[in-house]
């Protein structure tokens, strides 16, 4: 029997500790970890939701969530600024999943930005090790 990917799937959290169940309320989260290390790791990296109020600015390390893309009362936004890593077995329901190639590229963008990793663009820093080094 396969099981249904993780990626681009939305979970509710239920953060545990040591076995015992944190009494926390969690926003939903996005895993964008690649799908080859969810099957293989016990953890899986997250982008948290926060219900996106009318009139926000949605800033590039974000990306925005319709509320129709999965069960959602309201839309969203996506956080790539709180990134995180965490145990595979916090996630718990599963809302749904983003499917829209539009929409996963946003998500893509937004952590592009988040973690400085532009296509094509180098660190000046790096480039003057490279120099020095002859690269």
């Amino acid at each position: 029997m396969s099981r249904q990917p993780l990626q681009w799937s939305v979970f509710m959290v239920e953060p545990s500790v040591g076995g015992v169940a944190e009494r926390v309320d969690q926003p939903p989260v996005l895993v964008v970890s690649r799908e080859s290390a969810n099957e293989a790791l016990p953890m899986v990296t997250v982008l948290p939701l926060a219900g996106l109020k009318e009139g926000r600015r949605i800033y590039p390390n974000e990306a925005s969530l319709p509320s129709k893309t999965i069960a959602l009362e309201t839309p969203a936004v996506l956080m790539a600024h709180q990134i995180r890593t965490i145990p595979k077995s916090w996630l718990s329901t599963r809302m749904g999943s983003i499917e829209d190639p539009g929409l996963r590229s946003a998500v893509r963008n937004a952590v592009r930005v988040q973690l400085d990793l532009e296509a094509g663009s180098e660190d000046q820093t790096d480039v003057a090790k490279k120099e020095e080094v002859g690269v």
